[in-house]
């Protein structure tokens, strides 16, 4: 018997004790065999080393695949154009910018053996924007100032499922069986919630097959909150195509939502479910932009390719505000909690929130996400780093490093769940 770091196990190894999460709660069994999805799952839990039976280690890792020096030149130029508005100088920057490099390079050698060797400077898959605008900067302005003084943010209401989610959450007389019974009503919502909460995203040792048994694993306000996030995708159609492409909008949204719950899991903060939902919704304001105020939309987008700037300093000179303000607001109006509100509202500014921490958070994810281009809302470039925010939350360089492979993986299933009901 022997003590294994989680990152040196591999399958076909053999638990040699029970396996306990902080919480108490067994989480595998003497003498399971590990199988790959252990692995992933074993980082999700926050689990740093395990004592293993001395046998056969499994197969050994497979090389990493050969670049050209030709192919990973090209990937450097194109990277370092990604993070042209990034502060090299930080040590989690300057390693993730290495990371982001070979990946790159390993998607342009993939591109060339399929026969399409057409590689995008760009980080995401905006579509390209054409035509200037001949309206002026002071009437987008005041397009703006009349969508946020009307009701138009009844176009943009809540599902009734998640309201009455919400009214039972908070009534203290409620129970589980309550909850239970409100997201019960609505089958496709009860169907997705459980194969999200039966996914390597949790990552549970046993099926969950009632909502109520999924009530009682989470709590209320848990399952309420992911119903939120799950709920949220279903409001927003009709997006002209021309602007973005919402495929690769929302699994931008959800990756960040992946990577904002995975560093509170790492920091042990509790509502992880939250953070999920606040990376989830974090650029929610462009797809009111891009919704309600297609022309300025488009504007928004020919200013940062004419410039190079980062497309939140677009947003602001030429509409006069920008998404994470139009989005507190929407999360306002919605009567979310506050600590989400200024997630949305404070994440390229964290040090301006009530809640450092989850403001924080997100900002961090977001970087993390757009550095590793899953998907997109507009934004070409890797956001700058406020490095207080980075020191005050206590991160690690190599903590977050090493969880970019199981991102990956998590991201993917979520990503799946939610387009293609798993």
């Amino acid at each position: 018997m022997r003590k294994i770091n989680t990152d040196d196990l591999k399958p076909g190894m053999v638990l040699a004790e029970d396996l306990f999460h902080s919480s108490g709660r067994l989480l595998l069994s003497k003498g399971v065999r590990l199988e790959p999805h252990h692995l992933r799952v074993l980082k999700i839990w926050g689990i740093s080393a395990v004592e293993i039976e001395d046998q056969s280690e499994g197969p050994p890792p497979s090389l990493p695949e050969e670049i050209s020096p030709m192919v990973l030149n090209k990937a450097r130029e194109l990277t370092l154009k990604q993070f042209s508005h990034a502060n090299l100088d930080h040590p989690f920057l300057k390693e993730l910018l290495q990371i982001c490099i070979r990946r790159r390079a390993q998607k342009i050698t993939l591109q060339m053996n399929s026969g399409n060797d057409q590689v995008a400077p760009g980080s995401g898959t905006v579509s390209k924007v054409d035509g200037r605008s001949s309206r002026t900067v002071g009437a987008m302005k005041q397009d703006l100032v009349s969508l946020l003084s009307e009701d138009a943010w009844a176009l943009a209401s809540l599902p009734h499922i998640f309201t009455e989610i919400n009214r039972v959450v908070n009534d203290p007389r409620s129970s589980a069986n309550h909850v239970a019974d409100v997201i019960s009503k609505d089958p496709n919502l009860t169907t997705k919630l459980l194969k999200i909460v039966n996914s390597s995203f949790y990552g549970l040792p046993s099926k969950v097959d009632t909502i109520s048994r999924a009530v009682t694993i989470l709590g209320n306000k848990e399952l309420s909150t992911l119903a939120l996030g799950t709920s949220v995708l279903t409001i927003f159609g009709e997006i002209p195509a021309d602007l973005v492409d919402m495929k690769s909008f929302w699994e931008h949204s959800i990756a960040c939502g992946v990577a904002a719950r995975m560093i509170a899991q790492y920091k042990n903060i509790a509502y992880t479910e939250r953070l999920f939902v606040a990376g989830l919704l974090h650029d929610i304001g462009r797809v009111i932009i891009y919704k309600h105020l297609p022309t300025q939309g488009r504007e928004v987008l020919l200013q940062a390719q004419r410039t190079g700037c980062l497309l939140r300093s677009a947003e602001f000179e030429m509409i006069g505000s920008d998404h994470t303000q139009i989005g507190g607001m929407l999360v306002k109006k919605w009567k979310l909690p506050t600590v989400l509100e200024e997630a949305l509202a404070y994440h390229h500014q964290p040090t301006l929130s009530q809640h450092l921490p989850e403001a924080g958070i997100v900002h961090v994810a977001d970087i993390l996400i757009n550095a590793l281009a899953i998907g997109t809302s507009g934004e070409r470039f890797v956001p700058p780093l406020i490095p207080q925010v980075w020191t005050e939350l206590g991160l690690q360089t190599e903590m977050l490093l090493r969880s970019v492979q199981l991102l990956d993986q998590q991201v993917e299933d979520i990503i799946h769940l939610f387009f293609n009901g798993g």
